[in-house]
């Protein structure tokens, strides 16, 4: 209901995206919860990977909007620190360390950017956790960003785990790589996959 106490405009279509972005979040949290049960209820395991898959998305979402429901721009910073302790409830017990170093500030950024980006980050580390470090093996992975030159945002994602399985290399649609392909295009980035040899993913995308 508007407020009759606010006249302007601009301050009810704040009010307006405010409460919009607060149901939202409320909404988002509510499926992560529900996902997060079904995940423990289920006993197949591999039911139980791919809900626990779509329940890290769908909280990063849900992180972001409750950002914006407290009429606060997403930070790229924040934003990959609260992925990174996320990864590391599954990284740690396993022996892995999830590194984050930012190595400039980054600006130019919209949300619209940063939710992208920070679900590609996601994306990445958790098929690191699960498949470069499979047979109980540690490691790390590392995630850097800095800013070119020339503005662009550069995400690398790296490990030091197990080569990538020919299987990963392959993929060109559905979920793992080809999700990041997606996203990453969807903003007007690229995504430049390993060389031969290398373990390194490195995401580019122009800022304005």
């Amino acid at each position: 209901m508007r407020n009759p106490m606010i006249s302007d405009p601009a301050e009810i279509y704040d009010l307006q995206l405010r409460e919009t972005n607060h149901r939202c979040s409320n909404d988002l949290q509510l499926i992560v919860s529900l996902l997060a049960m079904q995940s423990r209820r289920t006993t197949n395991e591999e039911a139980r990977a791919a809900l626990d898959d779509v329940t890290s998305r769908v909280a990063i979402l849900a992180r972001a909007r409750t950002e914006l429901g407290h009429g606060r721009q997403p930070n790229l910073t924040t934003a990959l620190r609260q992925a990174c302790e996320a990864l590391h409830s599954q990284a740690e017990p396993r022996g892995i360390l999830v590194s984050l170093t930012m190595e400039s500030e980054v600006d130019g950024l919209s949300p619209n950017d940063i939710v992208p980006l920070v679900l590609c980050v996601n994306e990445l580390a958790t098929n690191a956790i699960k498949h470069a470090f499979a047979e109980d093996r540690t490691g790390r992975i590392d995630i850097i960003v800095h800013q070119a030159t020339n503005g662009d945002v550069v995400i690398v994602v790296d490990d030091d785990g197990l080569p990538m399985p020919d299987s990963l290399k392959a993929e060109k649609g559905g979920l793992g790589i080809g999700l990041v392909t997606r996203l990453i295009a969807s903003i007007g980035g690229t995504l430049t996959p390993p060389a031969n040899g290398s373990k390194q993913f490195e995401m580019r995308v122009p800022t304005d």
